[in-house]
């Protein structure tokens, strides 16, 4: 048998994460108590540094005592699949397409419907309309969501991470013999030597396989807010909160002695420590200056809420911020979940300042927060004698500047708790 050797050059344009990359994510998306934890697990692998941290929050007597509860009401994944979608997708029938199938995962994020059910369902759409929304059901956060099975669900984390072409291919091709530890095949498959291999499927076992648990979980959470706004006189000042933020502090001494060795395994040790150390502390960093200037644009856009004007928020979406801070809209996501903002009047997520835009057409954009607002104002206000139907108020809402139709209201109203016009008379 004749063996033949061609040589084939292609170019691949591609981005692979360092381990930098994927520990400056992690940390941009931790919130401070699952920061505090990393950062002291971190410290026990390296002698160059230890961890000061103060969660303790102070006493602030607002008036407002349930402002100050523990954070028990967790978000389910329901409710974080469909912020994302409308914080960052327009109105159309794709973006009602992926919100359907958001709404037929199981309790762990996969989604078990064979097409033929949904086209059952949806006569209306094309394979080419399914394929897009399950693409872009798949880039939603968690990673792994809306995966048929366990082999796609490994294979989008892996892909959402970066992973090399040996995992990929792993998790694709030669998943019957990773499930089945065959390691010997597997290496031999991906020409892979044995710490590679090892690597990989250290990898793969860091994935989970159910995205979508830990937003079934009832533990209480304990919320420390990282940024704090004041109000004086016609001013508001944003400030970053010294007890929620971790100090990294340097052994100094540790690092003289060990690096007077002139030992090679000893000086290589010493060298990646203190490296370790340093893009850690860079990347701390860089998360709180992330927090910061997104912070400082959300208080911008929301001026009159902190300076409790009004109760209603301006219309505020993902991408609005993150192409006005030339940031990617998943930085922003990240940076908004689970990163709180302290007020006078209470505690807030950053996350729930971005408010999407209403179906309004009449003048400039106004959000579903405002419409809710106005509508709960006509309510309280009108005569409980005679009480407004649904359509004399989007008539009323019409007058304001408000074009909202009455179907809209009453789901609307329904949301705010009030009942329907008969229920209301007294």
């Amino acid at each position: 048998m004749e063996l033949k050797q061609n040589l084939n050059q292609k170019q691949v344009q591609g981005l692979s994460l360092t381990q930098g990359m994927r520990q400056s994510i992690l940390i941009l998306q931790s919130d401070a108590i699952d920061l505090a934890d990393y950062l002291n697990e971190q410290s026990l692998e390296n002698p160059l540094f230890d961890v000061r941290v103060n969660l303790d929050m102070p006493f602030i007597d607002n008036g407002d005592s349930k402002s100050y509860q523990i954070k028990d009401d967790q978000q389910s994944l329901f409710e974080y699949l469909l912020d994302q979608v409308q914080l960052t997708m327009r109105q159309t029938p794709l973006r009602d397409l992926v919100v359907y199938l958001i709404e037929q995962l199981d309790p762990n994020g996969y989604l078990t419907m064979t097409d033929e059910e949904i086209y059952s369902e949806l006569p209306d759409i094309t394979p080419i309309m399914l394929l897009d929304a399950k693409t872009l059901l798949h880039r939603l956060d968690p990673p792994g969501i809306g995966a048929k099975n366990l082999q796609e669900c490994l294979y989008l984390q892996a892909e959402a991470d970066h992973a090399d072409k040996a995992v990929l291919s792993m998790l694709s091709d030669n998943f019957e013999l990773f499930t089945k530890h065959e390691w010997k095949k597997l290496r031999h498959a991906l020409k892979l030597s044995n710490v590679e291999l090892q690597k990989d499927v250290d990898f793969i076992q860091s994935l989970t396989a159910n995205p979508g648990q830990r937003y079934n979980s009832q533990d209480e959470q304990y919320v420390v807010p990282e940024l704090q706004v004041k109000k004086n006189q016609d001013k508001l000042t944003l400030s970053v909160t010294k007890y929620g933020q971790p100090q990294l502090v340097f052994a100094e001494e540790t690092y003289d002695r060990l690096n007077k060795s002139t030992d090679e395994a000893v000086e290589k040790y010493i060298r990646d420590k203190y490296s370790q150390y340093k893009t850690l502390e860079y990347n701390l960093q860089r998360r709180i200056e992330t927090i910061s200037i997104i912070g400082k644009c959300i208080v911008k856009a929301q001026y009159k809420f902190f300076m409790q004007e009004t109760q209603a928020l301006e219309p505020l979406l993902i991408r609005d911020v993150a192409q006005k801070l030339q940031l990617s809209e998943s930085t922003v996501s990240r940076t908004i979940n689970g990163k709180y903002i302290q007020t006078d009047f209470g505690i807030f997520e950053l996350k729930n300042f971005f408010s999407r835009r209403s179906k309004v057409t009449f003048g400039e954009d106004k959000s579903v927060d405002q419409v809710k607002v106005k509508i709960k104002q006509i309510l309280t206000d009108e005569d409980r004698s005679k009480p407004y139907s649904d359509q004399k108020i989007s008539e009323l809402l019409v007058d304001d500047g408000f074009k909202v139709a009455r179907r809209t209201v009453a789901k609307y109203r329904e949301q705010l708790g009030f009942p329907s016009t008969s229920r209301r008379r007294v």
